[in-house]
């Protein structure tokens, strides 16, 4: 993610820690995908961005649409209304907070790319072979990627485990390459 990936980050670590300190991790989580969902529908976000609506206003429009959300929620929807980034950056927070409640919670998220679809089973042991090796719960997400022709490309966090086809064939040419010269 560009730079907006890194302010979405700093949102999101904003509110993990006001949601650990007053335990509200679930409720928190509630409330940003209500903010998400809002920001879906780009007739409200574009009234709100309106630059002759006065913040009051697009405060009391959020809290009308944001029912149930929580007071700390709808400041920070008007927040990003107000600075114009509601569609921008609503997507990454409620991603990087995931990830975050994620890790809090111990859980470790993996995602498997093959070339063609596996079955529940599979990825049923895959998810258990990462949980062991992790010695974390795991959240496995299964991607299917034809170009990667065959095998699977693991992704744990930072780390990516390529065994696919499409790498092997090319550290080889790479290996015959420099065998050449």
């Amino acid at each position: 993610m560009p730079a907006s990936g890194a302010s979405a980050r700093r949102y999101a670590q904003a509110v993990f820690e006001i949601a650990v300190e007053r335990s509200t991790l679930d409720a928190w989580k509630d409330d940003l995908d209500a903010i998400s969902e809002a920001a879906t529908n780009a007739a409200f976000v574009a009234m709100l961005e309106s630059p002759r609506l006065p913040a009051t206003e697009k405060r009391s429009r959020l809290s009308e649409v944001l029912t149930g959300v929580s007071e700390e929620a709808v400041n920070l929807a008007t927040v990003l209304v107000v600075k114009g980034r509601l569609q921008a950056l609503t997507p990454g927070i409620v991603e990087a907070y995931g990830q975050l409640l994620d890790e809090h919670r111990g859980i470790v998220r993996v995602e498997v790319i093959t070339a063609v679809e596996i079955s529940a089973d599979q990825r049923g042991q895959i998810a258990q072979q990462m949980g062991e090796a992790t010695q974390r719960e795991v959240r496995l997400e299964h991607r299917v990627d034809p170009a990667i022709g065959g095998g699977m490309v693991i992704r744990i966090s930072d780390r990516v485990l390529d065994g696919s086809i499409r790498a092997k064939l090319g550290t080889l040419r790479k290996s015959l390459i420099e065998r050449s010269v």
